[in-house]
Order: C-alpha cells, then structure tokens, then sequence
C-alpha cells in the first residue's frame, strides 16, 4: 500500500507499520515512568536541598509528559493493527494520531532541555541516587530523541513530495499511466543513484565507478517502476510467498539418491587423468555426462584454494580465538621494505599471503602470483602450483568490497564468443573481470612459469566463490582453446551468469557446487521478476493483518523448529496464521467496494506480470554455469540446535530459475557453509548419483528415496 500522507507528502511507512514500534515505545515509557515513580516515591523527602525543588519539578514533570506519551502510543497501536494491507479505511485515523503525537514531542522536548540544564548546569547536595538518576534520565531521552530522529530520515521518500504528486496527476491526466511511468523513470534512477552513491561513499570518485552507478540504478529503478509499497509491505509478501511454496512441498520433484559407493576416489581419478593414465572416463548419470574428475574430494579440496583467496577477513572469522596467532607464524613483516616476491597490493605484513598458506598448504615458492589489487571489474587472484595432484590453479577472490558489490550488480547480458555456439551470453562486468585476469596471465608469462615447475601431463584448475566463480567460469572459457586439459570449480556461482547454450556447451570442464537454498545461484532479471509477481499477488490475496504476517513470519523463519505441520492443521481444521481465513483469487475486475489500495496492487500486479513477459523475450534468462551440484539439507534434520545433514544430486540449470524465501538463503551462499557441507560428504564417502522422477522443478523441498525402498517417497 501506499506511505502514509502527513505534512503535505508521503513517507516510506504504511499506517500499520506502528503496531511494533509503539508497543516497544509502550514498553519502554511504562520502565521509565515506573524507576521515575520509585525513586520519586522512595526519596520525596529528599528535595529540601538547595535546588532540590527544580530535580523534583523534573521528576513530577516526567510522569505527566510520559503518562500522555503512554496513552498516545496505545491509541496508535491500537488503531494500526485495525484492516489488513489491502484495505487501510479502518485505519484512516492514524495520522490525527501521529499529529497529536508531534504535539506532545514538542514540551517533550522543551522539557528535555531544561532538565539538562538543571541535571548538568546546576550544583546539588541532594542524595546522589536521586541526582544521578535524573542525568541518567536526561542521557537516555536524548539517546532515544537520536534514535528517534534517525527513524524518521529512514522513512522519509525523496518522491513523496506534494510537488512530484502534482506532476504525476497531471502527467497521467494528460498523456496517460504508460508515459507516467517512462517519465517518472528518470527521477527514480536519480534517486537511486544518489542513494548508491551514498552507500559507496568512499569509491564514488571515479569515472568507472560513475557509469557502475548509473548502471545500477537503472536496474534498481526499472524492477521497483510501478510498485508503490512500502519496505514492510514486500516484507510480509515474502514471507506470504515462503508459506506458499512450503505449501507446494507434496507437489515437487522427488529425487532417487544411490547410497555411499566405494569405487575409486576422485581425487585418484584426476590425478591418473592429469598424468595420462588412461582415458578420461565419462559417467553415465540419468542421461548427464559427468566428468571423471567431478566428485567430492576433487570439489573439496580446490575449495580450500578459493577460500585462500579471502584473505585474512575470512581466515579470521573461521578461527576467531586462534587465527591471528596463526597467521602471524606465517606473515612476513615489513614486506614493503624487502621486495622480490610476486606479492602483490597485500598488507605491510601481507597478512592476505600468509591466509593462503594456512589454508591451501602451499609453500612460498609454489605461489607463483598474488594480487589483491581491486577495482571495478579488476578482482583479486593469485596462481600457485598444487603439488598433491600435480595442477595449476588459479583462484579468484568473491565480493569482499564496494566495487565487487557494484561488479555483482552491473548485470547486462553481452555476447560471449562461442564457436559453434549460438545466442552465447554471459555477464558483462564478470566478463571484464576475466579479460582483466587473462592479460595479466599473458603479460606476465604466469601459466608458463607454473607449468615449468610440473609435468607435461598437468592440468590447469581455476577455482572461485561467488563472484569469483562467476569469473572464474568465463576465464576458462577464455583460456579452453590454449589448454584443452582444463577444468574448473564454481562454487555458488551467480545464477545471472550464462545463456542456457552457453552453460551447457561448459558442462565437459565447469562444475558448479551450490548449496541448499543458496539465493545468489538463483538472482537473475526472470527470477526476480518472478518473485515480484508473486510478492504483489500474495499481497492481492491476503485477508491477513500485516503485524500478524510479520510476526508469525519472523517467527517461522528464525527458528525452523516453529514451523507449522500442515497435517497437523488439516487435522484440527485450523488455519496458519500466515494462511487467509477467507481466500480469495487475483481477478482482473473491479468492483465499486475494492478499496483504493486494493485496485493500486491489482494495478502493480498487473504491470509486474507484463513487465516479467517482456524480460522473456530479451537476452535474459541467464544460468549457473556447467555440470552442477545441488547439496541439499535432509528434511528429517532440519531441527533446532541440531548440526544440518546434507545429502547431493546433480541438477539442470532450470532448478535454479525460482528464488526461495528461506532463513538459510543468505547462510548458505557463506563459503564456510559450502566447505562443512563438502567436509560432511566427503567423510561419509558419497558419491552423488541422481535423477529425477518428475520433470517438474523449482520447489523448495526434495523428497529423497533409496533405490532399495522406492515406495517411501
């Protein structure tokens, strides 16, 4: 629904946005205005101090302007939870209430004033209790007036002027709702820009920054075009979509797991093929060619290289208590005034270096090139030599910086040079960033230098995370033609990174690892445009109080151990809380009783659903690159407190085209989150072979069934 309108402009806060910050507030005035009450009570002979009357006045003063406070914030709360998103006629009295509530701010403030200069500015003899209660007093009103002040910059929208109102009802009156939208186009992107450039402060002085930010915020402002709802709006829609597809559970895919084999490790297998010991062999697995060097410990143990690439940040966060006496064991201080290694942008005691060491094991001589050097499109990586599989592996840092996050954003489709290949796209920035990797190989004779040191038979590995992985997919596409006995390990790649014939012409030497409900495989325009739709047609369709959405959600998606059974609610003919009490379907007609928020999210919906048919026929949609595995979570142990079992299949680029709304869709994308699942299955010797029984993809759940007993499924 639209902000709430006061002092002549909308504000980025619905009129049901108050229930959980005056129930705080309520809270927090009746604890002041209790210790105020007690300590007034307990010391009222106390006062006959020189002065005394003016902390006594302070005291009495107090309790009448928080007892007005408290009766003001019940009455909004109150009022707040009334109606539902759809329908905001029973809460239209919310902004007399907030009018009176700026009221009785303004003694409020006055009265803070005075009693600090009463409370600092004048001298008493009075019990120090009573005195230091009321600087104490003082200290947290005026902590709460900041924290107050801040609250309102956050809600405050920059297009909620009356001015920019008027100019939209003429625009619409004149030349219709289509030109409203392209003209109003330019102003969104100068706002996001402007908060953009905000957020990156601190690298917004650069030309190649500038057109980074110009970039994204054309992005940004053509998904939110048409959508006018505030932050908790799409909140509570998400989490509406997040019960939906639990509630598709019984409808998905399921999945046939082979058990444990003990047939010949995948480390060995890489290390005969990269010596010429034979063939490389190809598996046959539910029609997908799998690659012999695609198995867990191989995935396992090129992971460690790509955490290497993290630097100290990561090492440090993975070993809080021991990590920076390790990595001092391994730091060479005072680099900076002994040259001569191939070290490059790290720290005085190149702590990023000595990260790498501790975690891939490697020696100094075997690091062949590192870089930390970063801009935009330019990431770091270094090159070293493997010599326990006899390799080369280049490793290519994530996003770990402003101008990685404005790479991941910069997100327009350009043609990737495929031969024989047709309608090849790929990542623009990404693309960038492996050029800019390829030349400083080829300038600096890197590869050459590496495979001196080796055998004739070694292969070449390029390893990354995140963004990294995106990079790292593209450059081995790059470099294929110059070394055939390539492969390379994309861990939780971006999911907006490959046209379909791009990533599946990659499949013989890229292999992805994605993990659980990792949300960046899974980020592209078609996905989001999907979600959009779904979060406006959720919205459409609840009859729910959005403080009851958001509540219960929250409670849902911290702790998975409060999710709601299903049966347990068909049983009883209860009904979720997050779930309607009176359904009710999206249609195209309107009716004279629809309320004006009502008909303004059957517009949004409607303009999102064309808008997400026009993404269909552009360069989009865009995959996770290669061969790809999908570790997922056993469902029997997704219980509280209890360290999560994994379990993994090989998956087609499409199972990754629909977002999911999960408590562990940020966690899982973590690098360690991806390490201790591999860890998990590579102790427990598995070996993922899969297919699937239906060809219907995208839930968010998998049934897993053992051959030897088909019909629990």
């Amino acid at each position: 629904m639209p902000g709430i309108h006061m002092l002549k402009r909308n504000w980025a806060i619905g009129s049901d946005d108050f229930v959980f910050p005056s129930l705080a507030e309520f809270f927090l005035r009746l604890s002041w205005l209790l210790v105020i009450s007690i300590l007034l009570g307990i010391h009222h002979g106390s006062f006959t101090c020189p002065n005394g009357y003016l902390l006594r006045d302070y005291y009495i003063g107090t309790i009448v302007l928080l007892s007005i406070g408290i009766l003001n914030s019940l009455a909004i709360m109150v009022v707040s939870m009334r109606g539902t998103i759809r329908d905001s006629r029973p809460r239209r009295h919310v902004s007399n209430l907030l009018y009176a509530k700026a009221i009785i701010l303004i003694p409020e403030a006055v009265w803070i004033i005075l009693a600090t200069y009463w409370a600092f500015g004048v001298s008493f003899s009075c019990d120090w209790t009573v005195v230091w209660a009321a600087k104490g007093a003082v200290i947290c009103a005026w902590i709460v007036g900041f924290w107050m002040f801040v609250g309102i910059l956050l809600v405050f929208d920059p297009l909620g002027s009356a001015e920019h109102r008027l100019n939209v009802g003429d625009t619409m009156s004149k030349k219709g709702s289509e030109y409203l939208i392209h003209s109003s186009k330019s102003k969104n992107m100068h706002v996001w820009e402007t908060r953009c450039r905000c957020l990156c402060c601190c690298i917004a002085h650069s030309q190649d920054n500038d057109t980074a930010f110009s970039d994204v915020s054309k992005l940004v402002a053509d998904f939110f075009k048409g959508v006018d709802l505030v932050p908790t709006d799409i909140a509570a829609g998400l989490m509406l979509v997040a019960q939906q597809q639990e509630h598709i559970e019984a409808d998905l895919s399921a999945i046939i797991i082979n058990p444990p084999q003990s047939n010949q490790s995948g480390s060995a297998a890489l290390a005969n093929d990269s010596r010429g010991e034979g063939s490389r062999s190809v598996m046959i697995n539910g029609g997908v060619m799998q690659e012999s060097w695609m198995t867990i410990p191989m995935m396992t143990h090129y992971m460690k290289f790509a955490l290497g690439s993290y630097g100290w940040p990561f090492y440090m966060y993975s070993n809080l208590f021991t990590g920076l006496c390790r990595l001092c064991a391994s730091c060479r201080c005072c680099a900076c005034m002994r040259p001569g290694n191939n070290v490059h942008s790290d720290n005085i005691c190149e702590c990023h270096t000595a990260a790498i060491k501790r975690l891939t094991k490697v020696r100094d001589q075997d690091l062949i090139y590192v870089s930390f050097h970063n801009r935009y499109r330019e990431i770091p990586f270094y090159v070293a030599v493997d010599r326990k599989y006899n390799n080369v592996v280049i490793s290519i840092r994530g996003t770990l910086s402003l101008q990685d996050a404005l790479t991941d954003l910069s997100a327009r489709g350009v043609p990737l040079l495929f031969e024989g290949v047709p309608d090849a796209t790929c990542h623009d920035a990404m693309l960038d960033c492996a050029k800019f990797i390829k030349s400083t190989l080829e300038s600096k004779h890197l590869l050459e230098k590496a495979f001196s040191s080796l055998q004739e038979e070694s292969r070449l590995v390029i390893v990354g995370h995140s963004l990294g992985a995106g990079a790292a997919a593209i450059l081995s596409v790059l470099l294929k033609p110059q070394y055939n006995n390539l492969a390379c390990f994309a861990y939780s790649p971006p999911g907006g990174l490959m046209s379909r014939s791009a990533s599946l012409h990659v499949r013989d030497f890229v292999c992805s690892v994605i993990v659980g409900e990792d949300i960046v495989p899974r980020l592209g325009m078609p996905s989001m445009c999907d979600l959009k739709v779904k979060v406006l047609r959720a919205l459409c369709e609840s009859n729910t109080p959005k403080h009851k959405i958001l509540a219960t959600g929250c409670f849902r998606m911290l702790c998975q151990c409060g999710q709601f059974s299903d049966s347990s609610l068909e049983n009883t003919g209860e009904v979720s809380p997050l779930t309607d009490s009176r359904p009710r379907r999206y249609s195209t007609t309107t009716s004279p009783l629809q309320s004006e928020e009502e008909l303004l999210l059957q517009d949004a919906l409607r303009a999102a659903e064309e808008y997400a048919n026009e993404m269909q026929h552009m360069e989009w949609p865009m995959h996770p690159p290669g061969q790809i595995l999908h570790i997922v979570e056993l469902e029997e142990n997704k219980t509280c407190g209890k360290d999560p079992q994994y379990t993994a299949v090989w998956a087609q680029p499409e199972d990754f085209s629909t977002i999911l709304i999960s408590s562990k869709m940020i966690m899982d994308h973590f690098p360690d989150v991806v390490m201790r699942a591999l860890c998990q299955l590579e102790d427990k010797n598995f070996v993922p072979s899969a297919h699937r029984v239906s060809a219907e993809s995208g839930g968010k759940k998998c049934c897993y069934v053992v051959p030897q007993n088909p019909g629990e499924c």
